[in-house]
């Protein structure tokens, strides 16, 4: 389903919301969001927290941690609540956040893989299990490696069950 802005007299608009809805009627497993940009992210951050585990979104952010300031944004763009129970919310709906990035020479390459691991301080925590470890240049071109930090994954049984299959390094 894709989204349409209105026609020039201002009808027939179709919004990220709208499809959002249309979606559920449809009674999915998994809901797959190309871009969130607004309000629609309380809607996202909804479908995760009501038995739609594995739902995947993008977005664009700094950082892996960028992107969580983003979506608290965004949520209040689309609905008025307490910061906190933003935070609670996608906490309770986000489990991993992988963030890409364009390197100097051009390249895009996935720079960490990062688990969240609840709220501290009114603040919610991230630990890296991946990061890109540059490993110097080659021909104009940046050679590297995304690497294990030896973090454990502390959510692997939840990740599980909602299908994802994990790598034995975190078995």
């Amino acid at each position: 389903m894709e989204a349409r802005a209105a026609s020039a007299e201002g009808q027939y608009e179709i919004t990220i919301r709208d499809l959002f809805k249309a979606a559920l009627r449809q009674r999915p497993d998994r809901v797959i969001l190309g871009e969130v940009r607004s309000g629609e992210a309380i809607d996202m951050i909804q479908v995760m927290n009501s038995g739609h585990d594995g739902s995947i979104c993008t977005g664009h952010a700094n950082s892996a941690k960028d992107m969580l300031y983003r979506i608290e944004t965004m949520v209040l763009m689309g609905v008025e609540m307490p910061l906190m129970a933003i935070r609670r919310q996608i906490c309770s709906a986000v489990d991993v956040l992988i963030h890409l990035g364009r390197l100097r020479d051009r390249s895009r390459r996935v720079l960490s893989v990062e688990e969240i691991s609840g709220i501290e301080n009114g603040e919610i925590q991230t630990h890296v299990l991946f990061c890109f470890q540059e490993e110097g240049e080659e021909h104009g071109k940046i050679k590297g490696k995304l690497a294990w930090t030896g973090e454990p994954l502390q959510f692997a049984a939840k990740l599980e069950r909602a299908g994802l299959r994990l790598p034995e390094i975190f078995s």
